[in-house]
């Protein structure tokens, strides 16, 4: 499955490269980062070492690029040097980094394609040269040597024309991502003819006027990749409708994407017309911009190979009427993953929730569901579900949420964030018994809410309610992951019999003190307590060893964990806190002092008695009265 747009809650985060944070080196067994992003640099020299591998000098006045530049760092892998004023490059800039993989060059000044100093990029991976100033693509026969080259982004807006041999010197290679920028196309000679056997096409073309072009330039890379991105397009401004929807009829692509697209039903529907008949596997349409109102009308069919919609951000609420139809169920048969984010939805018919018999994933994030709107006494909505996303809606109550939930034998995660659900039962809810992570964070909780939640969850986010204690979560025997933060916790003694817990945060409460005890109950991997009005008594001096000394991540130490009272400690971060051994222990103290005064009185005893045995009897009652006087 190809993705363009970025993963939900339920899928996995995957971080590129590009997130270089704020530390200027991060050294790694296997290569060396170094950032000077924003440090205009040349002007601020940058250190960067002969063993650096990533080199980051984005956002800076660099406008020249010799070879003395980067000859020092012959092991470069990775060069990002977007948003500078780069008007010029040596042709032997790069000759000493021959395993040179990455060279990021948007954003600057070359007024040519064929300036790029390309014999020397024969490792070359994934080249980045968009957003020039260049008004015309010309590659140069020095393409054709970039053999290992697989991910290609060039254009920029100032395109506007595309030769038909415009991508020859691509021919040939095996390119697996190739991103094309362009204005408004006013010649198109079947130049995208050149390009095939891609993983994915995005085509980001500042269209709108000439359309026939674009549906010339659709056909022609129907069968150029397996997933295709269009982008910036404005479908309804020149006035004239132009059915696009035919180049997928017999398309290989199994992913189809609109990104920032203008567009009214005519279109909307000539789309659905050929989905039914295309081998696209996934819909996603991202940031679209619609004019009138819309009503999906489905036409009879045997088969459909559409298995995943994405839909977010439409900016015409009223744009979807929905009027059920009865090939509507059997559309909606078919899909297995649904996610349609911040499109206003307000009511979701059983027809369709009923229907959703294949569906795993189901993430209606930010629109304008409740519980009754959501589950209108359907017979069994989303009952195959895995992951049931609601986050940002205006679901209120707690148990209708979790006795909605009890058909669906197969749910794992339910995220329920920044609603406004209460807890307002005092009969158990019928959770399904399947349900292993639970998120309710942000909304308004409180009162014994662990006592109505399902035992058997693993992780449970409940962070930023307005819950008091922690009652009867000794049940939930199998939870690992615990958020509690931002509510209005006193105590954590309950947590004690959880031992299974590996990631616990209760930060933001009001949570007085800690006992080193409690903590070493657990073999905590992260832990985060911080921001809490500790009272700074002796016993945080064992607490602050602990998470000093513990292999667990301990977020925010030691800067968010100071004292709250006494008044004279308050602010004081609580590992620089020492008592005295009299403050802490006058017990010890008191058992020292009598031991001092026994001592002193025996010793004083065996003087006196020694000195009468010798006669000495004036000595020893001078001795004792002085004796007796110290004492």
């Amino acid at each position: 499955m190809l993705h363009f747009h970025k993963q939900t809650e339920n899928a996995n985060v995957v971080f590129g490269l590009y997130l270089l944070l704020s530390a200027s080196c991060v050294s790694s067994m296997r290569q060396h980062v170094v950032n000077c992003t924003k440090t205009n640099y040349p002007t601020v020299p940058c250190h960067f070492p002969s063993d650096t591998t990533v080199l980051d000098l984005s956002h800076n006045s660099i406008e020249k690029v010799f070879r003395q530049d980067f000859s020092s760092v012959t092991g470069l892998k990775q060069l990002f040097l977007p948003f500078n004023s780069i008007s010029f490059l040596a042709i032997d800039a790069f000759q000493d980094n021959v395993d040179l993989e990455l060279l990021d060059i948007s954003h600057n000044c070359l007024n040519e394609i064929s300036a790029l100093p390309i014999g020397s990029f024969l490792a070359m991976k994934d080249l980045d040269v968009s957003n020039n100033k260049y008004t015309e693509i010309t590659l140069g026969q020095e393409f054709k040597k970039m053999k290992n080259l697989e991910i290609l982004k060039l254009g920029s807006p100032q395109i506007s024309s595309l030769k038909a041999n415009t991508f020859s010197e691509l021919e040939g290679l095996q390119l697996k991502e190739f991103h094309l920028i362009t204005g408004e196309i006013n010649e198109y000679d079947g130049a995208l003819t050149k390009i095939s056997g891609l993983k994915k096409l995005t085509l980001e073309l500042n269209i709108w006027e000439h359309l026939d072009l674009l549906k010339s330039l659709l056909t022609d890379v129907a069968n150029a990749t397996d997933a295709l991105k269009i982008m910036n397009i404005n479908l309804i401004k020149s006035g004239h409708y132009i059915p696009l929807g035919s180049f997928m009829e017999y398309s290989q692509m199994k992913t189809f994407v609109m990104q920032n697209i203008s567009a009214d039903g005519n279109y909307i529907s000539d789309v659905i017309l050929f989905i039914f008949s295309s081998n696209i596997e996934e819909i996603q349409i991202i940031d679209s911009h619609s004019i009138g109102t819309f009503t999906p009308k489905i036409r009879r069919f045997t088969k459909m190979n559409l298995k995943r919609i994405y839909l977010e951000n439409l900016d015409n609420p009223h744009f979807i009427i929905f009027s059920p139809m009865s090939e509507m169920k059997k559309f909606f048969s078919y899909l297995t993953h649904l996610i349609i984010i911040n499109w206003q939805i307000f009511y979701f018919p059983c027809l369709i929730s009923d229907s959703l018999t294949s569906l795993e994933i189901l993430d209606l994030s930010r629109n304008r569901l409740s519980e009754s709107v959501a589950f209108p006494k359907c017979q069994a909505p989303f009952p195959n579900v895995r992951s049931f996303i609601i986050n940002n809606n205006f679901f209120k109550d707690l148990a209708l949420l979790g006795n909605a939930t009890s058909h669906m034998i197969k749910l794992v995660n339910l995220l329920a964030s920044s609603n406004n659900i209460i807890l307002n039962t005092e009969f158990a809810i019928n959770w399904t018994k399947s349900l292993l992570n639970l998120n309710l964070s942000m909304n308004l909780i409180t009162g014994d809410v662990f006592s109505f939640l399902p035992d058997n969850l693993e992780v449970l986010d409940l962070s930023f309610n307005r819950i008091s204690s922690v009652t009867h979560i000794g049940k939930m025997k199998r939870l690992q992951v615990v958020h509690l933060s931002g509510n209005n916790i006193l105590t954590l003694a309950e947590m004690a019999s959880l031992s299974s817990v590996r990631v616990f945060h209760a930060d933001r409460n009001r949570i007085q003190k800690i006992n080193q005890h409690f903590l070493e109950t657990f073999a905590f991997n992260e832990l985060n307590l911080g921001n809490n009005p500790f009272v700074c008594d002796c016993n945080i001096k064992d607490a602050a060893n602990y998470f000093g000394s513990t292999s667990a991540t301990v977020v925010g130490w030691p800067s968010e964990y100071t004292c709250d009272s006494p008044s004279y400690l308050n602010g004081t971060e609580i590992h620089l806190i020492s008592f005295s051994l009299a403050t802490c222990h006058p017990g010890f103290t008191a058992v020292i002092s009598i031991v001092v005064i026994l001592t002193t009185v025996i010793a004083c005893a065996l003087i006196y008695k020694k000195n009468k045995h010798f006669g000495y009897h004036h000595i020893s009652f001078n001795l004792t009265s002085q004796n007796d006087v110290a004492i």
